[in-house]
């Protein structure tokens, strides 16, 4: 019934009949709402969302079931294994019995790897030789083979950084001592052979062209044939596999004698033995180094191989402002740099040496040229008195120039201080001294040193460690403005006349006391302000420094006002006690007896040199402590007859002998030698 009704208004609705009308005319017209068909259309989605929630339920309820139910994990036993270990047997004891001994009476300093006849004497002692030494093979290691290495870069770390790294990284002891620059070619064959164990190798040799290292290059180039032959164990002398050579010449300007990596050795001793001698006395030798880092990392960049420079100089350098832009390119471009120089005079930045003259185009002599070997450390750390001659000679640091030292430590490699005579006992005396060799007067046992190496660290940030610690700035502070020269030649003799002109004596004597006691106690007040801080030190170095200065300028202010009391005292006035006395005379005495704060700071020096003394054995800061403390601090008067009160004696005729006359004829000479100006060796 409702299906008829459904078609019959179906056909004769107002809309049925409009079907063939146009499409907009259609989308105006709306079907009417028939009530039957909307109810049920209501019905059926009433009845579907209701299905939808019971499902939804069902489920729900379904799952927290599973969700409440637990299952025990299935565990299994691994299997017990048990480890029985046999007593082991005790190996018998051998016991060696005494044997006759010969003792040698060779001097062992005169031996050694690091001596001129270092590789002579570290041969082995065996009646036959082996063509080609046994090596035996590297055991297999079981180590991952896919290790990546991540290279460092320098340039996104700020300096206190990269001192950092650096400390962490590089050994903590650069310095090597040896008696001669062959000697050392030894010591480099040692880093060599380490480096070409870890990766081919290419070795920049790096030579300085002055005048007073002429003659050693022949050593060098004579010892370097029998390094590639140790190196190689090849009888024709090649170097090993692994190693490339070049060779780099320097003074003023710099040149690449052999400019591409060769393995041929004789190509490399000629090309040394061939260099040049540059007479202009200037020496770029940061720039040099700086020319072999670059040229070593396109070498690197083609075969990946580590890069050595190793450096032959006898001086620091005139360009050592370059020194840490240089050691900044090496370390990014990981190369080291090993240097063998001379040692650095305590405290000291210039130094005689001993010049003979080899070339006989020169005039054959024997002088004393002031070079530049110092100092040991960026700030002066040592107060400077010159009080007599021996005040003045120079003495051993333990260490090479601080610029040169410290590049070697920030690049990993090593610094050989070569002296000829590093192993003479006590003081070494001008006619002892090896030829084209520094005046050192004292040398010590480097061993000793290890614990008084300088900050090898950059310029900021050793300022900033000097800064934190207010006995460190005033000791570099007063180091600084020293170089105090003690009433030169202080009268000490003053025969007396009469009063008034004694008088007049003492007065001019007091002046020299007067003009210096204002700068001892400048100095003496500096370092008082640092004294709060002296205990927070650590370092011994700067240990030993502290105390040395406040003991020295304590002796110095003792002395000096000492000196001036007595002489006010005699011209209070004094008697003589033996009738022909007629000059006084101010002798050195131990005993201060001017007054009792006088005797307090002689006290306090005295405790201040022993504690050095105690301290820091074997030291050149003991060394100049117990020196001073060997001369006196005080003064005493004494009384001699001089016979300034005498009448003259008459003189002895003379025997009016006539003089020979002289030999007017005329000689013949040639012209002189030339001699060669000292101020550019």
């Amino acid at each position: 019934m409702k299906s008829r009704s459904f078609l019959s208004l179906k056909s004769g609705s107002p809309s049925a009949q409009g079907m063939n009308r146009p499409v907009s005319a259609r989308r105006e017209v709306l079907p009417p709402q028939v009530p039957g068909v909307v109810k049920e259309n209501r019905l059926r989605k009433q009845s579907g969302q209701s299905g939808w929630f019971i499902s939804l339920g069902l489920h729900g309820i379904v799952l927290l079931c599973l969700a409440g139910i637990t299952i025990d994990p299935l565990i299994i036993h691994a299997p017990a294994i048990q480890i029985e270990q046999p007593i082991s047997e005790p190996e018998p004891e051998f016991v060696f019995e005494p044997e006759e001994l010969e003792v040698s009476d060779v001097d062992l300093k005169e031996l050694g790897a690091l001596s001129e006849r270092g590789v002579t004497v570290a041969e082995a002692i065996s009646s036959t030789k082996a063509d080609i030494p046994f090596i035996p093979p590297p055991q297999n290691i079981l180590v991952p083979k896919s290790v990546r290495i991540e290279p460092v870069t320098f340039e996104s770390m700020g300096p206190n950084e990269v001192d950092q790294l650096i400390e962490t990284v590089v050994g903590v002891n650069v310095g090597v001592a040896a008696t001669g620059a062959s000697g050392a070619i030894d010591r480099l064959s040692l880093e060599i052979a380490r480096s070409l164990e870890d990766a081919p190798t290419t070795v920049c040799w790096v030579f300085d062209q002055s005048v007073s290292l002429a003659g050693q290059r022949q050593e060098i180039a004579s010892r370097l044939k029998r390094v590639f032959r140790e190196l190689s164990h090849d009888s024709q002398g090649d170097a090993p596999a692994g190693l490339t050579n070049l060779v780099l010449a320097y003074g003023q300007r710099f040149k690449f004698i052999v400019n591409k990596p060769t393995r041929v050795s004789s190509e490399v001793v000629e090309a040394i033995q061939g260099i040049e001698v540059d007479n202009s006395g200037v020496e770029k030798t940061f720039t040099a180094i700086r020319a072999a880092a670059e040229r070593l990392s396109v070498t690197r960049r083609v075969g990946r191989s580590n890069g050595m420079i190793i450096v032959f100089t006898d001086e620091v350098g005139d360009d050592q402002s370059l020194a840490d832009q240089v050691a900044t390119i090496c370390r990014r471009l990981g190369v080291s740099v090993c240097v063998v120089g001379v040692p650095a005079p305590f405290g000291q930045r210039f130094i005689e040496m001993k010049y003979v003259e080899f070339d006989p185009t020169y005039a054959s002599v024997e002088d004393w040229a002031v070079v530049e070997q110092g100092p040991e450390t960026l700030f002066p750390e040592a107060i400077q008195i010159s009080e007599n001659s021996l005040s003045n000679e120079a003495i051993d640091s333990g260490f090479g120039p601080f610029s040169l030292s410290k590049l070697c430590y920030q690049t990993g490699g090593v610094y050989i201080a070569v002296h000829a005579n590093r192993n003479l006992r006590g003081r070494v005396p001008d006619r002892a001294t090896a030829p084209m060799s520094s005046r050192i007067r004292y040398f010590f046992d480097q061993e000793l040193l290890r614990d008084y190496q300088p900050d090898y660290v950059s310029a900021t940030k050793l300022r900033q460690k000097v800064a934190s610690n207010a006995a460190k700035q005033s000791l570099v502070t007063a180091a600084a403005a020293t170089n105090l020269r003690p009433m030169v030649s202080p009268e000490t003799v003053f025969p007396k006349k009469s009063e008034g002109e004694l008088a007049n004596l003492l007065s001019l004597a007091q002046r020299s006391a007067a003009v210096l006691q204002p700068r001892v106690d400048a100095i003496y007040s500096q370092l008082l302000r640092g004294l709060p801080d002296r205990e927070r030190i650590e370092e011994e170095r700067w240990k030993a420094g502290f105390d040395l200065a406040m003991g020295r300028i304590l002796a110095m202010k003792v002395r000096t006002d000492a000196y001036n009391l007595m002489l006010a005292r005699a011209k209070s006035g004094m008697q003589f006690q033996r009738p022909k006395s007629d000059t006084w005379v101010l002798r050195p005495s131990d005993i201060v007896n001017v007054g009792s704060r006088t005797e307090k700071y002689a006290d306090q020096a005295r405790e201040y040199l022993r504690k050095v003394v105690e301290d820091h054995p074997g030291t050149p800061w003991a060394f100049l402590a117990k020196r001073e403390l060997g001369q006196p601090l005080g003064y005493a008067w004494d009384e001699i007859h001089t016979g300034i009160n005498d009448p003259p004696k008459p003189r002895p005729p003379g025997n009016n002998n006539t003089p020979m006359p002289r030999d007017d004829k005329p000689r013949s000479l040639g012209p002189p030698m030339p001699k060669r100006n000292l101020k550019r060796i």
